[in-house]
């Protein structure tokens, strides 16, 4: 997608969506350079129908005052979601050329009551658009050690979560399926203002050791981790089900169905071997 491109221009303000899947699978420098040569009016769509953690490494790799004009530009309802995931650097950096009035609306999105999930959450959260492939997924994922043990959320074009698929599954389907086509489950998601009390009797504990954080209309924020929340509940966690033991125990009985299964090859080709 060239700078100096007319096409590049007509693409990104005429399907934006489009747009926001091609530019999530450049390079944060590339995508930087793009937005900071053409006009707000323009990327500004393709911006907004982003993933917020994907748009806030390119807003990371540009000049504080574009970036700032972008953030302006864009529905603070959004802007906020790109904005949490700066560095603070970054974020200190763009305060200098953001209105007043700007930064006040940024960071009443931000504001959560203390204890409650949107207080406790971790902003860094796995989440991929429903509409890509496994093929695509994997790519985007890239480091796959990093995803390990974790969940992938599942998201359509509005951020609103569909579902939740575990790693070893998408390793193992496809190459072509759609991720919205092979959620292995709907996720228990908690609300942004879900209080401590509500948090601790939550039931998706029993399953998960995290859940995924919403806001109005399920749009994914976040994902709370159950040893986050037991640190700050102190001694109200004390009779809480912790999901860990059954993880533990799940990932045991895992490997040792492994250690027998690769046991049992080893014993036909041995016996092959010997006929």
């Amino acid at each position: 997608m060239e700078v100096d491109n007319p096409v590049s221009g007509e693409f990104l303000s005429r399907y934006p969506v489009e747009a926001a899947r091609v530019l999530e699978h450049l390079s944060p420098e590339d995508v930087a350079t793009l937005f900071s040569a053409l006009a707000s009016a323009t990327i500004v769509p393709a911006v907004v129908a982003m993933l917020p953690n994907v748009a806030a490494v390119c807003l990371e790799k540009m000049e504080a005052l574009p970036a700032a004009k972008l953030l302006i530009e864009i529905p603070v309802s959004h802007s906020a979601l790109i904005y949490r995931q700066l560095s603070s650097a970054k974020q200190e950096e763009l305060s200098e050329f953001l209105p007043a009035k700007v930064k006040s609306q940024i960071h009443r999105f931000l504001d959560y009551a203390p204890l409650s999930a949107g207080d406790l959450m971790e902003h860094t959260v796995t989440m991929l658009p429903g509409e890509l492939t496994v093929a695509d997924a994997i790519r985007r994922i890239g480091h796959i050690r990093h995803a390990i043990g974790c969940d992938i959320y599942v998201v359509d074009n509005g951020r609103r979560l569909m579902g939740v698929i575990d790693v070893g599954r998408l390793l193992t389907s496809k190459h072509q399926t759609r991720l919205r086509d092979m959620i292995a489950r709907k996720a228990q998601s908690v609300s942004v203002h879900t209080n401590l009390e509500k948090l601790l009797s939550h039931p998706g504990w029993t399953k998960q050791n995290k859940l995924p954080v919403v806001e109005r209309d399920n749009i994914l924020l976040g994902v709370l981790d159950y040893t986050r929340l037991k640190e700050a509940a102190g001694e109200r966690a004390i009779n809480a089900y912790d999901p860990l033991d059954n993880l533990l125990s799940l990932a045991g009985l895992y490997w040792l169905s492994l250690m027998q299964l690769l046991d049992g090859m080893l014993g036909i080709a041995h016996t092959k071997r010997g006929e």
